[in-house]
């Protein structure tokens, strides 16, 4: 099985170390993705909003594993899980920098826009519809918190 749709241009399109824009540079964020709060009893609930390329990563195949995401669905996220250096040289999957995916996928679509990119505007819009879906969603209770 391949991944339909996934091309260096959807990676850079919606990849702030390729598009050199401000707004997906301050889409980074500096808090964890999936990790409990200080008030949250130790839950550990999805946020794209703060969350590294890893974590996009674990959690787009936890859904691939689950039946809820066709692999052709997730070619969208596998396109935001990669990194490129300024050199363009893939920097593989980071699981240490924070990154705002719904901003970064926003900025994406305002680009297809831009650009008539008709069909990666809408993998995008699809993309961002899931993310709201399953924003909040509980992935994890740590029982020693």
């Amino acid at each position: 099985m391949s991944i339909a749709g996934v091309g260096s241009y959807a990676a850079q399109i919606i990849n702030p170390w390729t598009s050199g824009t401000k707004s997906a540079s301050a889409a980074m964020a500096s808090a964890d993705g999936m990790q409990p709060t200080s008030d949250s009893g130790g839950v550990q609930k999805t946020d794209f909003t703060q969350m590294t390329r890893k974590q996009l990563f674990d959690w787009m195949n936890s859904k691939i594993a689950s039946g809820e995401m066709t692999f052709d669905e997730s070619s969208t996220f596998l396109s935001m899980t990669v990194s490129f250096r300024t050199d363009s040289t893939n920097a593989g999957i980071d699981d240490t920098q924070k990154v705002d995916f719904t901003q970064l996928v926003r900025d994406g679509m305002a680009r297809a826009q831009k650009t008539n990119e008709s069909d990666l505007f809408t993998r995008l819009q699809t993309a961002l519809n899931t993310m709201q879906r399953y924003q909040g969603e509980v992935r994890g209770v740590n029982i020693t918190a």
